[in-house]
């Protein structure tokens, strides 16, 4: 039941807003048709007695009361019957000066025209567009961020770029409520930014844009039904006069002023024209005092004259691109009465094919070259004076330079081009002898052979250096005495062939290099010494080498009388009897000997220990076993420590000089 009544009060509250609207559009329609009608006489006009404004909730937005929006507030019929009733009846002062004042308040609201609101959303008054390089908006539809779209524009308060924006559909723009607009209506384009450009345009191709400049506005109409559809009609293009402060820039089109009788006049600024200048008719041209300059190709026309100066009064011309007297099949005489001067590095100066004729002494400057032609049979010809040549003298491809029978001095380094020969006489055994004073050099960098047909001989201290290259020997090398053969220090080695090498001197090898033998006999004819710290080895210690017999035929000393130095064998030492030396003997020094292992005395061989001095025999615990007799020498006792003794034989054959036992 509630909800029924609020429904209701809902309704009933719609219905009112409504009839108070549309009591108040009546009564602004009946102010502008008095207002009217004053403006057409003189003469008082009734006013009907003021109205009670309406609620202040109720009174239209601003953005919905400028100009193109009273086509919205029409004049209703009941409105219409009611100032024309009013016309006829007669105002007194005091309702006169009441309808003034009501005038004069309501005047205000609508004197608001172009206070707009900006942002993009519903019922603003200015919408601020997007900043990016195009936008469009169709304004016949709810597209301006879904919202119907007011009759201004304005840039946003950061713009990066210039911004092209496009109204589309303007004769079927949408107004209050969602209605069509009728008749003709303004609309406005401001640009707040002080950088970028804004550009507006309409969607019928007709190709207009007016560009509005950083921190400016523009207006233009758009009309329902009348002229071209969906145009945008900007300001007018045509003027009285203009009168510029600061600048004017043409972005496109043509400036034309030939409909025109004026003169153009400029200030002392430099004038630029970027494109073709055409001075048509019989007109002239007259420059000031100051330079000329020409940037582009200059023509004078036909049986004209190009006149600098007057005699003895013309200024110097300069002409700093090429210069053609004359053309082919046209040739004209070049006359000068002075001097004629080439400046600069690289100019060239070419004639014809005609005789050249040089009445004067000629110099070539320095550095400079005379130069005939590579090919063709021009002679070069002299008179009887000398020749003198300051510079290089150079024949080319197959030409020949003959000289007189006279001596020829060549002063300077000579060289033969390559796969040149070099021939002293005509023919073999006639030619003249050759002689080098100074060092004479046989390729330079690639293997030229130098052959000799006769000896070679040196003279003097000289010296004779070879290349990198292998070097032949065919016959006996000899080496004067007291001359060495030495190699630089380096991996070159000396290889001889199958003969015997015979030194006559010492051989010395130094550093850390070693000296290896074939695999036949070294035979060393002298003593041989080993060096402090080093060793001596036969064969390999590897397991698996086989055996290495070393013979020493003399007799071996290990150590010296005075520093004792050890033997130490890993196998086994054997001494066999030798036919020129009988029977070999061992014999240590007087320290001590250990033996780790059992020792075997040959069949009939004797363990004999000196008759003289104190030494004495141990065994180890085990049995000693005695297989012949035991002789005491004289006074010499044999005692048992506390062990009874055992006979083999009977006790009844015992005596005191065989066996006896005691405790």
């Amino acid at each position: 039941m509630a909800g029924v009544v609020l429904v209701s009060m809902g309704i009933l509250v719609i219905y009112m807003y409504r009839v108070i609207d549309g009591l108040h559009r009546e009564q602004q329609e009946m102010r502008m048709q008095i207002n009217h009608l004053r403006s057409k006489s003189d003469m008082p006009v009734p006013v009907p007695a003021a109205a009670h404004p309406p609620p202040q909730f109720l009174q239209p937005q601003q953005s919905q009361l400028h100009e193109p929006a009273r086509e919205a507030y029409a004049p209703q019929p009941a409105a219409k019957e009611r100032i024309s009733h009013a016309v006829d009846e007669e105002l007194t002062p005091g309702r006169m000066a009441a309808f003034d004042q009501e005038e004069s308040e309501s005047a205000k609201r609508r004197k608001l025209m172009g206070f707009f609101t900006t942002g993009t959303s519903a019922g603003v008054g200015c919408f601020e567009i997007a900043d990016q390089s195009s936008s469009t908006y169709d304004v016949s539809g709810a597209n301006c961020n879904s919202n119907n779209c007011p009759d201004c524009f304005i840039t946003p308060a950061t713009v990066s770029q210039d911004i092209t924006l496009t109204i589309q559909a303007c004769s079927s723009a949408l107004w209050i409520r969602g209605q069509s607009r009728a008749g003709v209506w303004i609309y406005t384009f401001i640009n707040t930014d002080a950088t970028y450009t804004l550009s507006v345009t309409d969607s019928t191709g007709s190709g207009t844009t007016y560009k509005v400049p950083p921190q400016q506005f523009v207006t233009a109409y758009c009309a329902a039904s009348l002229g071209t559809s969906n145009r945008l009609i900007f300001t007018s293009q045509d003027l009285p006069t203009l009168t510029v402060d600061s600048g004017l820039t043409l972005a496109a089109g043509n400036f034309d002023a030939s409909g025109s009788t004026g003169t153009f006049t400029t200030s002392s600024g430099t004038n630029t024209l970027s494109g073709n200048t055409v001075i048509s008719g019989s007109k002239t041209f007259t420059t000031g005092t100051g330079a000329v300059s020409l940037n582009g190709d200059t023509a004078v026309a036909n049986s004209k004259t190009f006149t600098v100066g007057s005699a003895g009064n013309g200024g110097a011309t300069t002409l700093y691109g090429a210069t053609t007297v004359g053309a082919s099949g046209n040739e004209v005489a070049t006359n000068i009465y002075g001097n004629f001067a080439q400046a600069g590095a690289t100019v060239t100066f070419s004639t014809g094919q005609g005789a050249v004729s040089l009445n004067g002494d000629v110099g070539v400057a320095t550095g400079k070259n005379l130069h005939m032609a590579d090919t063709g049979t021009g002679t070069f010809r002299t008179g009887t004076g000398n020749v003198r040549l300051n510079g290089n003298t150079e024949v080319t491809n197959a030409n020949t330079f003959t000289t007189g029978t006279g001596a020829v001095s060549i002063q300077g380094d000579t060289t033969v081009s390559d796969s040149k020969t070099v021939t002293v006489g005509a023919s073999a055994g006639a030619g003249g002898a050759i002689t080098l004073n100074g060092a004479t050099t046989v390729a330079v960098s690639s293997g030229t052979a130098l052959t000799v047909a006769g000896d070679f001989s040196q003279t003097g201290a000289t010296t004779f250096s070879t290349g990198t290259g292998q070097i032949s020997l065919n016959g006996d090398v000899g080496i004067a005495a007291g001359k060495d053969l030495a190699m630089a220090n380096g991996a070159g080695t000396v290889t001889t062939g199958t003969g015997t090498v015979t030194v006559n001197g010492n051989i010395d090898q130094l550093g850390a290099t070693t000296f290896s033998t074939g695999t036949g006999a070294v035979v060393f004819n002298g003593a041989t010494a080993v060096a402090e710290g080093k060793s001596f080895s036969v064969g390999t210690n590897s397991l698996t080498a086989a055996d290495t017999p070393t013979q020493l035929f003399g007799t071996v000393t290990i150590g010296h009388t005075n520093v004792g130095r050890s033997l130490t064998v890993k196998g086994n030492v054997e001494f066999t009897q030798s036919s020129d030396n009988g029977a070999p003997t061992f014999s240590t020094g007087v320290g001590a000997i250990t033996i780790n292992g059992d020792v075997g005395m040959a069949a009939d061989k004797n363990l004999i220990m000196a008759t003289s001095g104190t030494g004495g025999l141990t065994t180890g615990t085990g049995n000693v076993n005695l297989n012949g007799y035991v002789a005491m020498g004289h006074g010499a006792a044999f005692s048992l420590n506390g062990v009874a003794v055992q006979c083999d034989q009977n006790s009844g054959t015992l005596s005191s000089q065989i066996c006896s036992g005691t405790r």
